[in-house]
């Protein structure tokens, strides 16, 4: 006898692969979204960042030499002060205090581009089983339920149509029976009928 198979809902295993289908598209996304994210905050601090503060660190060097030259004006043209041009010397003091900033913006920015760039790598690592599966294990596996599906319908299929096809049979049987039946009915009603009709006959010539 074949073995039955245990299908306890076929509905069940079609919602199934539908949410394995949607979960592979989120997680697609999610992952796409996240590689994104990474690739525009390695770009921001690679390239706009460390653009930014090289470009403040030339701005700042030339504000300190325009500083420079004024200092140098101020005391040619001050030289008996005693307190000397202060408001220039604050002003190039400000301003190298404003290159030593940027200089150092500019070298966190540099420590950070390699701290993202070592952590990009280790969550590509990280990330690599999830991608691959999401690309391979899983959609095999979408693949594998789309077989069993279709399987099991056609095996319910062939099921409905044995059926249907040992259904008439039995019937058949049931109607040549019932017909043998009435046809013995209608034998046992003519010979009763023919064995009055011979009665009836022989009544005149009794008369007679």
């Amino acid at each position: 006898m074949p073995e039955s198979a245990n299908v306890k809902s076929l509905d069940g295993l079609r919602d199934f692969r539908a949410a394995l289908i949607d979960f592979i598209e989120k997680a697609k996304r999610a992952t796409s979204s996240a590689e994104s994210e990474i690739s525009h905050m390695q770009s921001w601090l690679g390239n706009t960042q460390m653009m930014h503060w090289k470009h403040a660190i030339r701005k700042a060097e030339e504000k300190l030499s325009q500083a420079k030259s004024e200092l140098f004006r101020a005391t040619i043209s001050q030289p008996d002060n005693p307190r000397g041009p202060t408001d220039q010397i604050k002003l190039v003091r400000r301003r190298k205090e404003e290159i030593a900033a940027a200089q150092l913006k500019l070298k966190n920015t540099q420590r950070w581009v390699r701290i993202v760039e070592h952590e990009n790598h280790e969550y590509r690592s990280a990330m690599t089983p999830l991608t691959a599966s999401l690309d391979g294990e899983l959609q095999k596996a979408v693949v594998k339920i789309d077989n069993a599906i279709c399987s099991i319908e056609l095996y319910l299929a062939d099921q409905v149509v044995e059926s249907e096809k040992d259904q008439p049979l039995e019937e058949k049987t049931t109607i040549a029976r019932r017909g043998d039946d009435r046809k013995g009915q209608d034998d046992e009603h003519g010979d009763s009928q023919g064995t009055i009709d011979e009665g009836d006959e022989e009544s005149p010539s009794e008369m007679g």
